[in-house]
């Protein structure tokens, strides 16, 4: 058999619980193709509910005469599985996606084997009906294919040395969010329910080729061969996984931040150095404080302890009177609140209960009560997980605000790295379409990756809905739908463009574009105005006064709403000219002209110099505004004129952007080239002074839900784009525009990745305004400098200024 290779952007990243950071990957990205042939066979338990939740074990063992060099395998399960050979931990998934294009990751388990036996075994998660809205499910299932002839003993199949196990020492604990009592503060959950165990019936030692699986029993085969295409069968339709796969490291815990027991052993770290033992029947506590927000799966150490129950509350602050969060890092009078694991002793010596699910966190509190025997904590720490990308940028600058609210907003995109972006680390755990544009714009700033970009615009168009929207997020077991975000999804188009000029990926998404478009038509009303829909129609969170005064939610004669459209026509526009749609993209531009002179007319206000929300009702939304600014409903003059009303904090408005729309907001600062960068930073200079190690998703006087929201880490685009001013005027970064907007800083050097390679940048400010230093642009791309009335051409290599 040939083995066809190809080359990737994506590097197959294979982690290993215990070590710092084990990887393995293929030298210079070049992965393996699909196999010449798929032979394996997708296998389950064969008396089991395939749909229903529950936890499942496989192993097959074998015996090797030598080591190999390689040993490669493309490995899947529905809905999760986590994969060991010789009882260590070598990787997990698969990404999430939905059956038309389930993933599937290729892994080298050769560093792991050795002569002589081994085995190789996983587990496979169904969380079932209560499963993750991010969690599409076709049944519970496993397969393994060997990538040729040399590697297909492994297969999974119904026949040969495979066996399966059904766990029946675990049970799901359903998070109740709404009516009764609730298990969390603050709203909408759609991450997996948690997990009870019972050590008494848990297989330990499972993984182990000591173990005994004698009662086991054989799999059963679902389908007689996994399918590649979409062109026949059914089930799942099989695609190489498209983003890295996440990496793992031990994250010891170092402050226990409050307990009732008496005597803690001293030790340099409270847990793994010494042993701490909890007295036989009696009831304590333990909440430890990571000191900044973090995710994984937390490894609790166990010994003894028969009938013990022990509770893992997680959560990302603690809550005071009211649930009111107050300074994150104040801790008195304040109780733990959140999901929680639960675990049930059986007197053995080191049982490691590990969550199934990954858990976000600052907090984590043990509830114990023991029984007749006292319980031991061996350890207990965390495996931080996250896909891990270098940091290729830097941004330096006197402020040293600069650099606090870059680590705040840096870690909250880290966090969020997993199988996709996804939009919170804590709540939802999904990828919104909406959330990921601001997301995106400061991840691609930073690392220069478009892994997560290129896989995101094909979930979402996967998504695609007969009326032309795209569900709001995706992967998605539920149907979301907001038309705002399928107006995103375009947008971001247009960003990619900007960013990567890849015709040939822009133009498989072109008649897409259209269908969009196709669907607001229908809703304009008589006055030329974005009017009701079927579905909500989001624009940012509001304040809960300000929601019920505001249209531009409630789907009716909205100039948010249309000027929101017309935003969108602009940027499909840009794409359509650069892809030779001249008739098409100058109708497009000529729409998006028509609804910015429509909303003008109808809802601003001359007198006062900002706009309505409404023709029909006296409403002023800071938004409508800015999106008046980026449409060009003015001219370039009376824009800056508009700027200056929106940043002016004696303009009243009857609602303000949130710290989401700020991104917009900071948009239209960087056209006009208005306001100060520094002092519009505020909000976040706040949520530092708060404690807070993550941007959040809500203003911090709205007491927000959730702690690490990454929509809210957009500043760091702008560093680069609006305050150094940096920005592409042609696809593909080909060409630059320079345009500085310093505020009052003095100095900025930086380091800013794009596809065509790094521009570095060093700027001097005097007090008389003059601009020196140097800018750097990469071999192909040349551009122009703009300074106040000044405009100097720039060449690839080193300009001096």
């Amino acid at each position: 058999m040939t083995q066809h290779l190809k080359t990737s952007t994506l590097a197959i990243l294979l982690s290993v619980f215990g070590l710092s950071s084990s990887i393995a990957q293929y030298a210079n990205h070049t992965l393996p193709e699909y196999p010449d042939d798929w032979n394996a066979k997708w296998i389950s338990h064969p008396d089991i509910d395939k749909t229903a939740y529950g936890l499942l074990h496989f192993r097959n063992t074998f015996t090797l005469d030598d080591a190999p060099a390689s040993c490669i395998i493309h490995v899947t399960g529905d809905n999760r599985y986590r994969l060991y050979v010789n009882g260590t931990e070598v990787g997990y998934g698969p990404q999430l996606a939905d059956p038309r294009h389930w993933r599937y990751e290729t892994i080298d388990i050769a560093p792991f084997l050795k002569s002589g036996k081994n085995i190789i075994a996983a587990e496979v998660m169904n969380w079932g009906a209560d499963r993750s809205h991010g969690i599409i499910s076709f049944q519970t299932g496993f397969l393994i294919q060997g990538n040729s002839d040399k590697e297909t003993f492994l297969n999974t199949t119904d026949k040969g040395n495979w066996k399966v196990l059904k766990n029946e020492s675990i049970k799901e604990i359903t998070v109740h969010w709404r009516g009764g009592e609730k298990a969390i503060v603050g709203g909408f959950y759609a991450a997996n329910p948690t997990d009870y165990i019972d050590a008494s019936t848990y297989p330990w030692g499972w993984q182990k080729s000591a173990y005994d699986d004698s009662k086991w029993v054989k799999p059963a085969m679902i389908f007689s061969e996994p399918k590649t295409t979409t062109g026949y069968g059914h089930g799942w339709i099989l695609q190489p996984r498209t983003t890295e796969i996440q990496t793992n490291r031990d994250e010891k815990f170092t402050k226990i931040a409050r307990t009732d027991l008496k005597k803690l052993p001293k030790a340099d770290r409270p847990f793994g150095q010494k042993a701490i033992t909890v007295p036989a029947n009696s009831t304590h506590s333990i909440l430890v404080d990571v000191g900044y927000e973090t995710i994984g799966y937390p490894k609790l150490d166990l010994s003894k302890g028969k009938n013990s129950e022990i509770l893992v509350t997680y959560s990302e602050a603690l809550y005071g009177e009211g649930n009111l969060k107050g300074n994150r890092n104040e801790l008195e009078g304040k109780v733990i609140k959140g999901i929680h694991d639960h675990y049930t002793m059986d007197g053995g010596e080191h049982r490691v209960f590990q969550p199934i699910w990954f858990r976000a966190y600052r907090f984590v509190q043990l509830d114990i009560t023991t029984k007749d025997e006292p319980l031991v904590i061996n350890d207990f720490y965390n495996v931080y997980s996250a896909s891990e990308f270098p940091l290729k940028a830097s941004f330096q600058t006197e402020n040293s605000d600069y650099d606090d609210i870059w680590d705040l907003c840096w870690k909250t995109m880290k966090l969020c790295a997993q199988d996709n972006l996804i939009s919170d680390a804590y709540y939802e755990q999904m990828q919104y379409v909406g959330d990921l544009r601001p997301h995106l714009k400061a991840w691609t700033a930073l690392t220069g990756d478009l892994t997560y970009f290129h896989s995101a615009m094909e979930q979402f168009n996967n998504s695609r809905l007969p009326d032309g929207n795209i569900t709001s997020c995706y992967p998605l077991k539920a149907t979301f739908v907001l038309p705002t975000y399928s107006l995103i999804w375009i947008d971001m188009l247009h960003d990619l463009m900007m960013q990567e000029g890849d015709k040939k990926r822009i133009e498989s998404y072109l008649g897409e574009i259209q269908e969009v478009f196709d669907y607001y038509e229908t809703l304009i009303d008589e006055n030329g105005l974005v009017g009701e829909s079927e579905y909500q129609m989001f624009i940012d969170w509001y304040a809960p006064k300000e929601g019920v005064k505001s249209l531009s939610n409630k789907s009716d004669k909205s100039a948010i709403l249309t000027l929101n459209y017309a935003y969108t026509l602009h940027n499909a526009a840009d794409i359509l000219e650069w892809l030779g749609y001249r008739e098409k993209a100058k109708y497009y531009r000529s729409e998006g002209t028509k609804y910015s002179t429509v909303t003008r007319n109808l809802c601003f206000d001359a007198v006062k110099g900002i706009y309505k929300d409404n023709p029909e009702a006296d409403f002023y939304d800071q938004r409508a505004s800015i999106l008046a600014v980026l449409t060009n409903a003015h001219s370039p003059a009376d824009s800056k004129k508009l700027m200056q009303k929106i940043l002016n904090s004696e303009t009243h408005f009857d609602s303000y952007a949130n710290l989401f729309y700020h991104f917009y907001m900071f948009e239209a600062m960087e056209k006009t080239n208005e306001g100060n960068f520094t002092t519009a930073l505020a909000p976040w200079k706040e949520m530092i002074a708060m404690g807070m190690s993550g941007t959040p998703e809500k203003r911090l006087e709205q007491n927000p839900r959730s702690e690490v929201h990454p929509w809210t880490a957009h500043p760091l685009h702008f560093y680069f784009s609006l305050v150094a001013g940096i920005k592409s005027t042609s696809p593909g970064f080909k060409t630059v525009e320079v345009s500085p907007n310093p505020g009052d800083l003095k100095k900025i050097k930086l380091t800013y990745p794009t596809i065509n390679g790094n521009i570095e940048t060093e700027f001097h400010f005097d007090n008389k305004e003059n601009l020196t230093g140097s800018i750097t642009l990469p071999e192909g791309v040349n551009g122009v400098l703009k300074w106040k009335e000044k405009e100097v051409a720039l060449h690839a290599g080193l300009n001096k200024l």
